[in-house]
């Protein structure tokens, strides 16, 4: 199953054509036979079925949801994410390796003026061993001479579960957003890092290292840093590194920045959660480790005393219950040093659109965090 990409055109022209072809079907026997009660009930109901089945199909195309039938019924496959960029796609690891890649697809990819360059690529591990897609954003003028001697602040992205690295892009539009406010001078000229959360496709790490032996905070918050710095100018220091994260990617971002204040100064949780997950989609990835879990528990480890402060932005819509309860819950657990800009008065349920709409305030505080370090000559 997880084989089967039911993203691709020709999964959802085939349910198309299934459906259409039942609609035919029903409406061609609709007068024949002895039990039309019956048979008429039956088709109207396949047609139904079918119909809404057709629509889940296009809606999880464009949200990216699941990308395989072993993802859809929770079915974590080995190594299935090769596929899943283009061809050409650099492999990059912090040996320097896929730096020949790396350049060619640059040079093949021309960024269009004032936007720019995404870069799909496979971000090689070296303490975890993982191969994990990503896609990087570098910023309009980073090839330019007059950037050639300079370092950028990186904002690591990471997605909902279900999710992919495309999430971001496709659904919330973050690419577009950060060219108009980079443009505009609301942003200092970023790196942005759409990583890969989920080292077993189909099955929600959390980012975590658990008990199991996945370690998808080591890759998130090692692995990944250590690949970026290799390849492209991104500014040293923990001042110049930030994570954001929507839903999963909000705990996510959360929990690693408490975990890893010497790496990361600055998170944002977008109707994010606080608590350690376990559910059909996670598998019990703390097996009674009573320690690991608190470990894991931004309501227990903000409280507890770091080198540095960490920076907090956290939203959640008026419709999304849920989370707005869990960022009223949390919010008041934040104390200085530690800050938190809470922004709890917005429009909007779990959703892409309200994470989009947002992003305009999230800049704001991101060009603040970065204003205290920023950008510099290297």
């Amino acid at each position: 199953m997880n084989d089967i990409v039911i993203t691709s055109g020709w999964v959802i022209a085939l349910l198309a054509g299934i459906t259409v072809a039942a609609a035919t079907a029903t409406a061609a026997f609709w007068d024949r036979g002895r039990f039309r009660v019956v048979h008429r009930a039956a088709g109207l109901l396949v047609v139904q079925l079918l119909l809404l089945l057709s629509i889940a199909a296009v809606v999880n195309k464009q949200a990216n949801f699941y990308v395989t039938l072993g993802e859809l019924f929770g079915k974590g496959g080995g190594d299935t994410y090769a596929g899943t960029l283009p061809a050409g796609a650099p492999r990059l690891s912090s040996d320097g390796g896929g730096k020949d890649d790396l350049d060619r697809w640059i040079a093949g990819h021309p960024a269009e003026p004032g936007k720019g360059t995404v870069i799909p690529a496979m971000l090689a591990g070296a303490g975890t061993g993982y191969a994990l897609p990503a896609q990087i954003y570098l910023p309009a003028g980073y090839a330019s001479p007059a950037a050639a001697r300079r370092d950028f602040p990186v904002v690591m992205f990471l997605a909902g579960y279900p999710g992919t690295v495309d999430s971001w892009l496709k659904s919330v539009g973050v690419g577009a957003a950060l060219d108009e406010a980079i443009g505009a001078g609301r942003l200092p000229p970023v790196i942005a890092v759409l990583a890969e959360q989920d080292p077993v496709r189909g099955r929600d790490s959390e980012c975590v290292d658990s008990v199991h032996g996945v370690r998808a905070d080591t890759y998130l918050s090692t692995d990944v840093p250590e690949v970026v710095h290799h390849h492209f100018r991104a500014a040293r220091g923990r001042e110049n590194w930030a994570l954001v994260g929507y839903s999963t990617g909000g705990f996510c971002a959360v929990n690693l920045a408490l975990r890893h204040p010497d790496r990361f100064a600055a998170a944002a949780s977008l109707a994010g959660y606080f608590r350690p997950l376990i559910d059909r989609s996670t598998g019990d990835l703390y097996h009674g480790d009573l320690d690991l879990r608190r470990a894991n528990d931004p309501r227990i480890t903000i409280g507890q005393q770091r080198p540095a402060p960490v920076h907090l932005f956290l939203t959640a819509g008026l419709g999304d219950r849920a989370a707005l309860r869990d960022l009223k819950a949390f919010a008041p657990l934040v104390r200085a040093p530690d800050t938190a800009t809470v922004l709890d008065d917005r429009a909007g349920g779990h959703n892409f659109t309200t994470w989009r709409a947002v992003l305009p305030d999230l800049f704001s505080w991101l060009d603040k965090q970065f204003g205290k370090g920023g950008a510099r000559a290297a």
